[in-house]
């Protein structure tokens, strides 16, 4: 399998429960194609039985499988636990052609830490070690971690780090925070910069970029090989655009950007058959940061949220001024 290089000042498009499924990603693809890397949303592992085929197919996207491209570039992201099947879903992988596989030690649910995933196996070296094994084993493409700094501290990140190189893995994410902090306090990226010192694979840095000028720095204060953007590219789907073409983030170019993409999204969504209910529901979530920075932007959002349909949405939506 063709596994392209990730050149240093990457961009990476992270991965969302419930945002970046194939639709999603189909609308990052066709208004910024700029984006170096993206991620499908994470995929629970079973503790019984196994997805059928096509299940696992879904999950890309059959856009994305039929585009070696954007296959190659897109981090189909799991999340396991000891009881999981996960060596199992590994070769299930491989065989469907797979090229890039992310194991996700850092979602900080309650409900997922609770079954034992996610940021809950920073709590146990040995038993994530076993489970990042299982996949190293079992599957032959890129192979890589995002993890969090800890659970409730950053007392074992340097063992964290270095068991993640020691089972194989090509490359590692980290979040500049530990599970208890969620996303209350601002992102430290010394966590980064220590894993740069510490990993022998490439790190991407994670955590509070928002901006441009936030990527920059982030690469230029920890030495990290890349940057993946979670919130921030929720913001501004268009983000590589700016990133990678210089261009001003002004608001009127967001307020247009914005219509753009939700349209493209909209119409997706309307074309597979989503309900009614299901299009207001997800437009109103992929929304959620995109007009902060807009004037009246509060005012806005609230308009959107308390909107009934999804007319009302594009009637908030395209009448909107700038002024």
């Amino acid at each position: 399998m063709l596994q392209p290089s990730i050149p240093r000042g990457s961009l990476f498009f992270a991965p969302m429960e419930s945002v970046t499924d194939s639709l999603y990603r189909e609308t990052v693809v066709e208004t910024c194609p700029q984006w170096d890397v993206l991620a499908c949303d994470f995929l629970r592992v079973p503790a019984a039985g196994h997805y059928p085929r096509k299940h696992l197919r879904a999950h890309m996207g059959e856009s994305f499988l039929n585009d070696p491209y954007w296959l190659n570039r897109t981090m189909y992201q799991i999340l396991s636990s000891e009881k999981s099947f996960t060596a199992d879903i590994a070769r299930d992988l491989q065989e469907l052609g797979i090229p890039w596989v992310d194991m996700n030690i850092g979602c900080p649910s309650k409900t997922v830490c609770k079954s034992g995933g996610g940021s809950f196996l920073l709590t146990d070296l040995p038993l994530m070690s076993r489970i990042v094994r299982d996949v190293r084993q079992n599957f032959k493409g890129r192979f890589t971690c995002k993890v969090r700094v800890g659970f409730s501290s950053g007392h074992n990140f340097a063992d964290t780090i270095r068991a993640l190189n020691d089972e194989g893995v090509d490359m590692i994410t980290v979040h500049g925070r530990t599970r208890e902090q969620m996303y209350k306090e601002p992102a430290n990226w010394k966590w980064i910069a220590e894993a740069v010192k510490l990993s022998q694979v490439p790190i991407v840095g994670n955590g509070d970029v928002w901006c441009v000028e936030d990527a920059h720095r982030l690469l230029d204060e920890t030495g990290c090989h890349a940057v993946m953007v979670a919130r921030g590219a929720m913001k501004t789907p268009w983000f590589a655009q700016l990133y990678k073409q210089g261009l001003p983030d002004t608001a009127e170019s967001r307020l247009e950007m914005s219509r753009l993409f939700i349209r493209k999204y909209a119409d997706k969504m309307i074309a597979a058959g989503v309900t009614e209910n299901g299009l207001v529901k997800q437009l109103k979530g992929v929304t959620r940061f995109m007009l902060d920075d807009l004037p009246g932007g509060k005012e806005f959002r609230r308009d959107i949220l308390l909107s009934q349909t999804s007319a009302a949405i594009f009637y908030h939506l395209e009448n909107r001024k700038i002024t």
